[in-house]
């Protein structure tokens, strides 16, 4: 190629365009240099005629005339005229002035609206300087011009003096310019053309040197690539063109050791005219046995007509890939794809036939769609791409997981399913990876079809054939968002409950411990609150688990906001919670929690049609005073809790040094009772209830007594409470149950026809297997049902009314008596006593207790509950009779039945049973009124 013209030169326009705009950019600083030298020679001459004004104006004597001296100094060249003015009036110039108004100069002077006063004054325009000086105080004014504009001689000098400054200028840029092009620009560019003329002369080896990393050096950098990718494609064609020469040898070779079966045969009638080993091989009959004979007298043909068959598929003396099927000498079956051609030798026709056994070839065919089919069916995403990664198929669930179809996706690579969450290097350690180990697996995020962003595990194989060489790539990945969900519930889990969202025990504990050693660091305080609900477990008994279940949740929505910011809400299990304040100045703020969270819990909650009373009961524990450890704490916090429980429950208390003592003893009554359920410590004792108008035993109470070997007699008081709130009253209850109906049927063999009134739990008969037992128990006495009457507390059965009603119904429909114990301690309704359709009520021994006959309000009340109780045909029970004045009074207000220490305490079975033969034993009472 010729080398262009010098101005079409790339480096010589760069050039004379940095000429041009470094000279551009002279003429620009020329001309504003120019401006200010012209403003400072102005200012200059300015200032110089100020200082001549003020001498020409102090050189005046009292005459008021200029003297000689400094009327040579009113000739200096910068002074251009001076006036002498009174009362308006030209009285002397230095030009044609004299005489003339002051006002008629505008048109031939400078003259601007000067003030005419005792004060001197200058002005100034462009060129000009005009200066007013008064005289003494006779009206007469000097006026001094002076001319401030530079002359043109001194501007152009000055013009010149720059311009030759911008040429130097230009010279200096230039050279340097030339200098640093020729460095940067010139000489990469020379060295560029060089490499490419060696290349083009056939030097593959050339390469561009290190340039730097301006423009030209990354060029550089790119040419060098591209040649190494040049001779990189040429070696690899090369290679390539070597190969082909090898397999065409090789097929060579192959043609002569060929495995098909290969045979000739006379075309008319079939008979063999020869065959090569494999043929020999593959039937088993010998070369020299088959010479001679057809296939059909070897029997090789599975059908004889299939050779007419064959013979009909030629076209054009040509024979392609028929398929047939034959057995070997063995009756081994063999299927081939046969191709030849005939041909004539000797003017007789032959056919040269290649069978190749395809058994295995269709086998595998077989096996791959079968393959193929459990691929299109697998709930795993599977995707094949060739070597580079250009994806070839997809199968359904492929689809069903991206979005993405079969036509969405072939032709492109992987790429379109990248979310852009993992980084780079990520990918390239994966497909290292791959290309080392042949494999990668591992959780990656890929985007769906919509956008969506989503979790898959993903297993990366690559196929390769006998060479080593990589074939194909094979994905199969599964979208484990659910378990990615699952996995991140299960953490969450691990820390929270699972119910209420509230943290768990676990959190507390270690937020708790965090809490401590801070308070111990800062020193202040922490507090605990454990809260347990009231009569929850007869919510979950009565009414199922689901209505406990949103009762916790609304318990939870009440506490909650009462918490503070740093407070810790968490649920502790069942129906307990725990509060932690971890920064407290003092108990003041536990006990505005505590007091605020019994006032929200005193108020009903309305769940899934229910009305329920839930109250809760309090244990209060503190760092440091109680505890130096969240175990500690907890534990202290537990004992306040019971001792809140003990003190009448919807209370709180602070943990006291003495509680220590009373949870010994609870845990060591609890361990007792176990123990003595099923033994001869707890017996039944019997109080009989004895009906006033006859004075006859009508019925017992069965009350329950322990005896302790190691506690000693212990009140029902004591452990019936701890047997509620254990779950021991189950088998507790269950036990008196049974020995009470054991004992009235005894009774019954002597006579006895009264009743067994036996104290159940509200949490018993909410049981499920609690009516199990009660017919079992009722089955095993024999005893009437009616015999049997049921004591069940009013508070109890009004907590839960839904639940007492349904549970009255069915013990109603086993025809057992029921009675309301302890009546006029709750808020019964006349309606609620019909609807529970019990059979007595039994008041309580506090109203019997200041039952005397100066207190008529208490005689009034016991009036009142009886005509309730007659008026609903239900009879009434006196409990805690114990003076004749308490007998009388309730004879006359006509209860029904007493019961107390004045007509009998409670006893062994042995004496109630003396005080029954005492009545004598054909007693028989039909009803109990």
């Amino acid at each position: 190629m010729a080398n262009p013209p010098l101005w079409q030169s790339l480096r010589v326009r760069l050039l004379a365009m940095m000429v041009v705009m470094i000279l551009g950019v002279a003429i620009i600083g020329i001309w504003l240099e120019n401006r200010a030298d012209m403003a400072a020679l102005q200012r200059q001459a300015q200032d110089e005629a100020a200082l001549v004004a003020s001498l020409v104006h102090a050189g005046m004597d009292d005459t008021r005339d200029l003297s000689a001296e400094f009327a040579a100094l009113a000739k200096q060249p910068l002074l251009s005229r001076l006036l002498i003015v009174e009362q308006g009036r030209v009285v002397e110039s230095s030009g044609p002035f004299n005489g003339q108004l002051l006002a008629d100069l505008n048109s031939k002077v400078w003259l601007p609206a000067v003030a005419l006063d005792k004060e001197p004054h200058s002005y100034a325009s462009d060129s000009q300087s005009l200066f007013v000086f008064p005289f003494a105080d006779d009206g007469r004014y000097l006026l001094l011009w002076f001319d401030t504009q530079p002359s043109a001689d001194t501007q152009f000098a000055n013009r010149i003096r720059l311009l030759g400054l911008a040429l130097v200028v230009v010279i200096v840029a230039g050279i340097a310019f030339y200098v640093v092009s020729q460095r940067l620009l010139n000489d990469p560019l020379n060295i560029l053309v060089a490499v490419l003329q060696r290349r083009i002369k056939g030097e593959r080896q050339a390469r561009v040197p290190a340039l730097g990393t301006h423009e030209l050096g990354q060029l550089g950098h790119w040419l060098n690539q591209t040649m190494d990718s040049e001779d990189a494609a040429l070696e690899a064609l090369r290679l390539s063109n070597l190969e082909g020469e090898d397999q065409k040898a090789r097929f060579l070779r192959i043609f002569k050791v060929m495995p098909d079966l290969v045979t000739v045969t006379v075309l008319d009638d079939g008979t063999l005219v020869d065959v090569n080993e494999n043929w020999v091989k593959a039937t088993g009959w010998p070369k020299q046995e088959a010479i001679g004979k057809t296939a059909t007298q070897l029997g090789l043909w599975l059908d004889p007509a299939d050779r007419e068959k064959l013979l009909g598929q030629i076209r054009d003396n040509l024979l392609h890939a028929a398929r047939i099927q034959f057995q070997s000498r063995w009756g081994d079956k063999i299927e081939a794809e046969a191709s030849g051609c005939v041909f004539e030798e000797q003017g007789k026709r032959y056919l040269l036939l290649s069978l190749r056994d395809i058994s295995d070839r269709l086998r595998k065919e077989r096996d791959l769609h079968l393959l193929a089919q459990v691929v299109e069916v697998s709930l795993d995403g599977v995707m094949i791409t060739d070597a580079s990664q250009s994806i070839l198929a997809v199968n359904s669930a492929f689809t069903a997981i991206t979005g993405f179809s079969a036509d969405d996706v072939v032709g492109h690579t992987p790429r379109v399913l990248s979310s852009g969450y993992q980084e780079r290097q990520f990918y390239q350690r994966m497909w290292q990876q791959i290309h080392i180990q042949g494999m990668w697996q591992g959780e990656i995020w890929n985007k769906r079809k919509s956008g969506e962003i989503y979790p898959q595990w993903l297993s990366i194989r690559s196929v390769k054939d006998d060479d080593g060489q990589v074939l194909h790539y094979v994905a199969v990945f599964s979208d484990i968002t659910d378990r990615k969900a699952a996995e991140a519930r299960i953490a969450f889990l691990a820390y929270h409950d699972p119910l209420t969202g509230l943290p768990n025990r676990t959190w507390l504990v270690d937020k708790c411990e965090n809490a401590i050693s801070q308070a111990r660091q800062q020193q202040h305080m922490l507090a605990l609150v454990y809260l347990d609900l009231d009569r929850f477990k007869s919510v979950n008994d009565s009414l199922g688990h689901d209505i406990g279940d949103a009762l916790l949740n609304e318990v939870v929505k009440r506490i909650k906001p009462l918490c503070m910011a740093d407070e810790l809400l968490s649920r502790q299990g069942g129906d307990e919670f725990l509060i932690l304040l971890p920064n407290i100045e003092n108990c003041r703020r536990v006990e505005m929690l505590v007091e605020r969270i019994l006032a929200v819990m005193s108020e009903p909650f309305s769940v899934g049609g229910h009305r329920l009373w839930v109250s809760t009961s309090i244990g209060v524990s503190v760092f440091p005073e109680d505890g130096d450890n969240a175990a500690q704490l907890l534990r202290k916090a537990d004992t306040a809790l019971y001792h809140a429980k003990d003190s009448g429950r919807s209370t709180f208390s602070f943990f006291a040094r003495d509680m220590d003592k009373n949870l010994t003893e609870r845990l060591q009554m609890e361990a007792a009772l176990k123990e003595a359920i099923g033994t001869e410590q707890l017996q039944l004792y019997y109080q009989p209830q004895v009906l006033i108008s006859t004075g006859q035993v009508v019925g017992v109470e069965a009350l329950m007594r322990w005896q302790s070997p190691e506690l000693g007699s212990v009140s029902p008081g004591r452990f019936i409470p701890l047997a509620e709130e254990t779950g021991l009253i189950m088998p507790l209850g269950a036990w008196c149950l049974e020995e009470a109906c054991r004992q009235l049927a005894q009774w019954r063999q002597l006579g006895f026809n009264g009743l067994m009134a036996v104290n159940i739990s509200v949490r018993q008969i909410l049981r499920a297997d609690f009516f199990d037992l009660l017919e079992e128990v009722l089955a095993q006495s024999a005893i009437p049902a009616d015999r049997l009457e049921l004591e069940l507390t009013e508070s109890l059965m009004m907590d839960n009314v839904e639940a007492s009603l349904e549970v009255v119904q069915r013990l109603k429909g086993l025809d057992v008596s029921l009675a309301i114990d302890d009546f006029g301690t709750g808020y019964s309704s006349l309606s609620y006593l019909k609807r529970f359709a019990v059979d007595c009520l039994k008041i309580d021994q506090s109203f019997i207790r200041g039952l005397r006959e100066d207190n008529q309000q208490a005689r009034s009340l016991i009036r009142a509950i009886v005509q309730m109780a007659h008026n609903l045909e239900l009879n009434v029970v006196a409990e805690g009779v114990e003076t004749p004045e308490q007998l009388a009074i309730l004879t006359a207000e006509e209860v029904d039945v007493a019961q107390g220490y004045y007509l009998g305490k409670p006893m062994p079975a042995s004496e109630v049973e003396v005080i029954l033969r005492s009545q004598g034993v054909t007693l028989r009472v039909n009803e109990k009124g």
